[in-house]
């Protein structure tokens, strides 16, 4: 049985989520405030955790990014916020999706549905081959690390599968519309920006690690990786 962390302090509607997702066949632990959903977060293992943006104690961005320092579980951000620019923070700090209150809850699970999906297609591929190599760069994918010498940099869910399908095939270039639906498959509305930050969180990411730049912009076309400056 999957097990999900959902930490939302709107009592009646976390409540409520977590009987439906229970009635859904998933076990759900709730907490009711960041401190206490960082406590729960690292006291068990959890398949998919579900934040609110605005707890008490510490916030759901602050928990976000905190729990993605150390881990690529599945992510989903839970707000009322729904401008693009909250969107657009939420994943900078390694959400995996969005859903704006007050939403269905059957939207609420097909979402669900997709990230699991998602994250266990990430599984098996990483159990085919566990390493892509360019250069001194290896991207480990049972662990979901970038590697340089003895030196690495952990990466999301959706970081790892968009650098993968640019580290596959150094110098091709792909349009944003095709890097969004092949990483985020359709789960948000569609929005060159939500391409343009995982790019820019990874050019940083090996930027820190390396001192190079991998990633180049293709004016009019999209993004490639590596090759010829």
């Amino acid at each position: 049985m999957k097990h999900f962390l959902l930490v939302e302090d709107e009592r009646i509607l976390a409540k409520n989520i977590g009987f439906f997702l229970e009635r859904e066949g998933y076990q759900v632990d709730i907490e009711y405030d960041g401190e206490a959903g960082w406590a729960s977060y690292t006291s068990k293992a959890y398949d998919l955790i579900l934040l609110d943006w605005t707890l008490p104690k510490k916030d759901g961005l602050e928990l976000c990014k905190q729990i993605r320092q150390e881990s690529t579980v599945p992510i989903m951000m839970l707000t009322a916020k729904g401008e693009i620019v909250d969107k657009i923070i939420g994943l900078e700090l390694g959400a995996d999706d969005y859903l704006v209150k007050p939403f269905d809850q059957r939207e609420l699970l097909a979402r669900i549905h997709a990230l699991l999906r998602r994250n266990a297609a990430t599984s098996n591929e990483q159990r085919v081959e566990q390493w892509l190599q360019y250069e001194g760069l290896k991207l480990d994918r049972e662990k979901l690390l970038i590697i340089l010498g003895e030196q690495s940099i952990a990466l999301t869910a959706n970081e790892y599968k968009l650098l993968e399908i640019l580290m596959k095939k150094p110098d091709n270039v792909y349009s944003r519309e095709f890097l969004y639906e092949q990483v985020w498959g359709g789960l948000l509305e569609y929005s060159e920006r939500t391409v343009d930050v995982t790019i820019s969180r990874l050019r940083k990411k090996l930027m820190e690690l390396s001192g190079k730049k991998y990633f180049h912009a293709v004016r009019g076309m999209g993004y490639r990786f590596g090759g010829k400056t």
